[in-house]
């Protein structure tokens, strides 16, 4: 038994004067009525929770009155139906969530990772790769030429910006 099972009586669930008359075990939702006699039907598979007033009422059980056995408990409620993108909207917005946090991890992995097209330094030239902390000037001065011949051979290079495994043509001397 629960710690709290005496709290999961209709008395205890549910409102002043409501009382709880079925169950219908096709759609599985619980009927109740309340002290004036309105008929209220609980979501599906819920036995508390949201209630949903059933638009006819019938007299209350044990009443002298007879009652038709062919019509039906239960009047058409397609007025108050709630569509299902309504009640999945908290799982659908966690899910969106989720996807552009994961299309956002992918765009920053893939931005990171951009390709250094290979340089064709021709038949008078040699290749050299960048190396971290490698500048112009260092460059030239470890390969025993000016800093205006490595520019001259290398048009648009970038001295402030070297992209590190990348490659500049050295002129052969």
């Amino acid at each position: 038994m629960s710690r709290w099972s005496q709290y999961d009586t209709d008395e205890e669930r549910l409102p002043e004067g409501m009382q709880r008359i079925g169950y219908d075990a096709d759609t599985q939702t619980y009927t109740f009525r309340d002290a004036e006699g309105t008929i209220w039907e609980s979501a599906p598979g819920n036995r508390y929770g949201e209630l949903h007033r059933v638009n006819t009422t019938y007299a209350p059980y044990g009443d002298d009155e007879a009652q038709d056995a062919t019509e039906p408990l239960h009047g058409s409620s397609k007025g108050s139906q709630v569509s299902w993108r309504h009640e999945m909207m908290p799982l659908l917005n966690w899910f969106l969530l989720v996807g552009l946090f994961l299309i956002l991890i992918f765009w920053a992995i893939s931005g990171t990772t951009k390709q250094i097209e290979p340089v064709d330094c021709g038949e008078h030239n040699s290749p050299y790769e960048i190396n971290p902390g490698d500048t112009c000037w260092a460059i030239a001065e470890g390969h025993d030429i000016t800093l205006d011949s490595l520019m001259h051979e290398n048009q648009g290079l970038d001295c402030d910006n070297l992209p590190v495994g990348g490659t500049v043509c050295i002129p052969r001397v």
